[in-house]
């Protein structure tokens, strides 16, 4: 009886596993650019998710928010927050580390997590900032697989050009914005 459901169990754990690790270029995509060099200083605070790639980890959010803090260490403090569409809230904290001194790469890992503690954080990190306004008021966010894709704002309105502005450059890097989901707190305004 409990047979099948280790075997269900271990399957989605590999797939889950194999998935989560890969910083190389999607079948037939150049190599993921990011932005140049970004200031954490000014990165850091809240950032509200715009839209995303739906992923299992955000099953049930209908909009998301990202904050970012410095830590004593020098790392930097993450707390992502799901708002679902009963009112509830769920949170998950963990760290992001620079790959280098560029800031545009990041090894993020959520500790308090079970399955992203089993996940491996790639070298090369697996948070990209590959695109960022000169203001720090927008942000996209992928991953060089071109599985996982946020767009990311200091507010959940967002002008309608700077939208397209993402959606193209989003769309130039490779990315299938048919998967492309809108939050629910988002204000594209004209």
């Amino acid at each position: 009886m409990f047979r099948p459901i280790i075997l269900l169990a271990t399957l989605s754990s590999a797939a889950f596993l194999s998935s989560c690790g890969s910083t190389q270029p999607g079948a037939g995509h150049a190599p993921l650019k990011t932005t140049a060099k970004v200031s954490t200083d000014r990165y850091l605070g809240k950032w509200y998710e715009v839209a995303h790639f739906p992923q299992w980890f955000q099953k049930g959010c209908v909009s998301a928010t990202a904050d970012y803090s410095q830590n004593k260490d020098g790392t930097i403090g993450v707390l992502n927050t799901c708002f679902r569409a009963d009112g509830t809230t769920r949170s998950v904290t963990g760290v992001a580390e620079p790959v280098d001194k560029l800031n545009n790469r990041l090894r993020v890992r959520f500790p308090e997590n079970f399955f992203a503690r089993l996940a491996p954080v790639p070298e090369e990190g697996n948070y990209w900032i590959i695109d960022l306004s000169p203001d720090y008021r927008h942000a996209i966010v992928g991953t060089p697989d071109r599985q996982f894709l946020w767009f990311l704002s200091r507010s959940p309105a967002i002008p309608q050009k700077q939208f397209d502005r993402m959606k193209a450059v989003a769309a130039g890097q490779g990315f299938d914005l048919d998967k492309l989901v809108v939050d629910q707190h988002t204000r594209i305004t004209r």
